[in-house]
């Protein structure tokens, strides 16, 4: 909270104006549907029968464009389960078998148009699955900086046999909860609706069943909340020789400047008018 104190000298009524401003800017622009190139093109890749392996691509457009896959000019079927497809255009394919085989694509979609991707390569090899395989975490969450009510997916591709378990906490102990939290795939994390209490490091651990064996890897989401008054200042009228006292709050995420204007102009403290709580 904010306050200021203004005393009138010389026993006469002012009659001024004070605006209080949090330093927080939008930028507005005029916007048109666009379609740019990938900037991310997926890469071949060789994995081990029963293993996992992870495609991506990243295109930018307005609007953002849905992502879909393609295998040997067939749409890959997302209801197998062993498929993920995330909402950041990620592939994820598990229990990797020699039918997975095959060139994919990348096929972006909006208003403005549909782009595919180069070719990428999956190539299965011959695997003795039953041999025993440290658990390994092969992606794990990267650190994330949002605006609230984004959506922030954590990744976790784990690999390992047995077929390790995945399970997430938060570094600082505090549970994770379950409202807006869904898990994706066999261990991914999204958080819908993100806020800013959401912030915290993530862990990640690749868990050897049936024993205490595991693997962990974190990533940081860092949670912004735009600038906002939640008790602006009040006009108000007091005789000549009072003190006048203004009152203002505003919250966010960063903890929002504020500066006091007078007419238009910066007040600055000194003489008369004084600013409360080092603001």
């Amino acid at each position: 909270m904010v306050s200021l104190s203004e005393m009138t000298r010389g026993g006469e009524a002012e009659n001024k104006q004070y605006l209080l401003t949090s330093v927080h800017s939008a930028l507005k622009t005029g916007c048109r549907e666009t379609m740019a190139e990938f900037h991310v093109q997926p890469q071949s890749v060789r994995a081990e029968e029963a293993g996992v392996c992870r495609v991506q691509c990243q295109i930018h457009g307005l609007p953002e464009p849905v992502i879909s896959w393609e295998k040997d000019a067939r749409e890959v079927d997302t209801e197998d389960e062993r498929y993920t497809l995330l909402p950041t255009g990620v592939l994820q394919i598990t229990g990797l078998r020699s039918e997975d085989s095959g060139v994919f694509h990348c096929v972006a979609h909006n208003s403005a148009g549909v782009k595919r991707s180069t070719g990428a390569s999956l190539t299965i090899s011959g695997s003795q699955s039953s041999v025993y395989k440290e658990p390994m975490i092969l992606v794990g969450p990267e650190n994330l900086t949002l605006t609230v009510h984004q959506t922030a997916i954590l990744e976790c591709v784990a690999t390992g046999y047995p077929r390790p378990i995945v399970s997430w906490s938060r570094l600082d102990g505090r549970p994770i909860g379950v409202e807006g939290i869904q898990v994706l795939g066999t261990g991914n994390l999204m958080i819908s609706d993100v806020r800013v209490q959401h912030s915290g490091v993530y862990v990640c651990a690749a868990n050897k069943p049936g024993t205490r064996v595991r693997r962990t890897a974190q990533g940081r989401l860092v949670v912004r909340a735009p600038a906002e008054f939640v008790q602006p200042p009040q006009s108000i009228a007091r005789p000549a020789g009072t003190t006048a006292v203004f009152t203002c709050l505003a919250q966010g995420e960063p903890v929002p400047q504020l500066t006091w204007l007078k007419n238009g102009q910066i007040l600055e403290p000194g003489g008369h008018v004084k600013l409360r709580n080092n603001n």
